[in-house]
């Protein structure tokens, strides 16, 4: 019961913070949610124990599968040379480095444990960042860029910190081993998660031709997939980080274009926006709930640390000497970035010169500040606090994992650090940044929904010529398909057109469906005051009010375009 009441205040504190977050909107959403739950963790004075393993299954598995699924395909195979470079190559050297520096600044944290606790340091939180810099005009192309290095070094960096564990735990580290050892866990893993999303996708697809679709069983089959797809992997003994990783992405390259699955579709995207945004807030709400305790112990963990002349007493100097060893950590990440950005970038420049596809332009300052960009945009999130939190308490029976405490107060410093900084920095560097091709996509929809429009016409000229004269419906048919190939025609733009004609064009079509939507508008308004005097029943208001919301989705989404 106990548990079951603190689950229900955690999903409580997340709900509060999203309403919150709709007021304070220059607040980082992260940062409302650590503040709420160091309010409760105050308040209640009662700590939450945390099971490691529980909490690496429950929240990193379904987290990284959203990520997965969400990621644009296209943008990740256009970008997949520059998304590695850092997805991996970053990871590996800010382990190695911020490794080492955390080492050298805390001597009395061993080896391994700096390792771990850079392993969960080196993930990023892109989603994080975009959301804060999305009233600054992020630039689409860098977006996609950080969302995918940060889709895939969450599970590089959180594999790495399971050999640092591994380390710890045994206090062997071989190289050769490691390496072998790592091909293993990442071909397995990903080859687990591509069987796993493939054989429930056929099942599914036989199910869905005998009986028809389920939504509601589809979305939960599908909410399942990561946690089968860890299980599987960790069971032999691979990486099931990357088996959920494999499994997003695979599922969000099968085909689930069919019009039967229109329900699940739009289901599913909520369904996923709820659950990836309840379980970002409770890691953040979880951290500040620890907040109260870690800061009552630290004392005892600057000691652990190594800090001199530290005791009970002198919990300010404590904090002091910790909080400028949160500073530096940050400092050196950010530095590590910035060094490894910097020397892609050149990379990538000489390899273009080279091949003969240099763009011109390319000024030195708007060079720094993409650079600056992609450098303030590092910032730990919710994978880095999953991962410190998911270290073991005992390094084997009656031993406690050297430097637990002191990883995760760190961990956690560098988090409220980077997310107020980024949120603060990230606005004014961002400011007239652009990136080449940006342009593409508006112009990329308009194609294509003119290919759409034409394609209509196709069939509906199709279906008008099969028609016989002589049927008893014959000029209602004929009616009805002048009326819909007009409507279509004026979305299918001339290519000799004018650019004037174009622009008046599509401003004609704009303010069509902004009519369009006031009248929808005002069949919901109707709707409601006859489901209020009872003209109609509860089942007839939900099947109309769910057709009116996909006509208002779509209008929408034709004005703004």
């Amino acid at each position: 019961m106990e548990t079951m009441t603190a689950v229900l205040i955690l999903l409580v504190t997340v709900a509060v913070s999203g309403i919150i977050g709709r007021f304070v909107t220059r607040v980082p959403q992260p940062l409302i949610q650590v503040a709420l739950g160091a309010a409760l963790g105050w308040a209640s004075g009662v700590p939450i124990v945390l099971n490691p393993d529980l909490f690496l299954l429950v929240f990193i598995p379904p987290l990284l599968f959203l990520d997965a699924w969400r990621f644009p395909a296209t943008e990740l195979r256009r970008l997949g040379g520059i998304i590695v470079t850092l997805a991996v190559g970053l990871v590996v050297f800010t382990v190695v480095g911020a490794g080492h520096v955390i080492h050298w600044l805390l001597p009395a944290v061993p080896l391994s444990t700096a390792f771990a606790l850079a392993a969960v340091l080196s993930p990023t939180d892109a989603v994080a960042v975009s959301g804060m810099a999305a009233g600054g005009g992020m630039p689409r192309r860098l977006k996609h860029i950080l969302e995918g290095e940060a889709l895939l070094n969450d599970a590089s960096g959180l594999v790495c910190l399971q050999f640092a564990v591994t380390a710890a735990l045994t206090g062997t580290f071989s190289i050769g081993g490691a390496a072998v050892a790592f091909l293993w866990a990442a071909g397995g893993g990903l080859l687990v998660g591509v069987v796993v999303v493939a054989a429930v996708h056929l099942v599914q697809s036989w199910i869905i031709r005998l009986r028809g679709d389920s939504p509601a069983a589809t979305i939960l089959t599908m909410l399942l997939v990561p946690f089968a797809a860890y299980l599987a992997a960790e069971h032999l003994d691979m990486s099931g980080i990357l088996a959920a990783v494999a499994a997003g992405m695979t599922l969000n390259l099968l085909p689930l274009e069919e019009s039967g699955q229109v329900a699940t579709r739009l289901q599913g995207t909520a369904v996923g926006d709820m659950i990836q945004f309840t379980l970002n807030g409770v890691i953040f709400v979880l951290l500040g709930w620890q907040l109260p305790g870690i800061l009552v112990q630290a004392p005892m963990i600057a000691m652990q640390a190594g800090a001199p002349h530290t005791g009970p007493m002198d919990m300010p100097v404590s904090l002091g000497w910790l909080g400028l060893h949160v500073a530096a950590i940050v400092g050196a990440l950010l530095t590590l970035r910035l060094v490894w950005v910097w020397l892609s970038l050149l990379v990538s420049r000489a390899i273009a010169q080279r091949r003969g596809r240099a763009r011109a332009g390319g000024a030195a300052g708007s060079t720094f500040r993409l650079v600056s960009v992609t450098t303030v945009s590092g910032v730990r999130g919710a994978v880095t606090l999953a991962g410190v939190l998911s270290l073991p308490v005992w390094l084997r029976e009656g031993v406690a994992f050297p430097g637990r405490d002191v990883a995760i107060f760190l961990a956690s410093g560098v988090i409220l650090v980077s997310l107020p900084m980024a949120s603060l920095m990230l606005p004014w560097l961002l400011r007239g940044l652009s990136m080449p091709g940006e342009d593409l996509t508006v112009e990329e929809e308009r194609v294509a929904e003119a290919a759409l429009a034409r394609a209509a016409l196709r069939r509906l000229e199709q279906a008008h010529q099969a028609v016989s004269p002589a049927a008893s419906e014959a000029d209602l048919y004929t009616e009805a398909a002048l009326r819909l190939m007009e409507f279509y025609r004026r979305q299918v733009e001339d290519p000799d057109m004018p650019v004037d004609a174009r622009v008046l064009s599509r401003r004609r079509l704009a303010i069509e469906a902004e009519l369009r939507l006031a009248a929808v508008r005002a069949k919901r308004d109707e709707l409601a005051r006859l489901h209020r005097t009872h003209a109609i029943s509860d089942e007839t208001w939900r099947r109309m009010m769910h057709s009116l919301d996909m006509m208002e989705a779509s209008l929408g989404r034709s004005r703004v375009l």
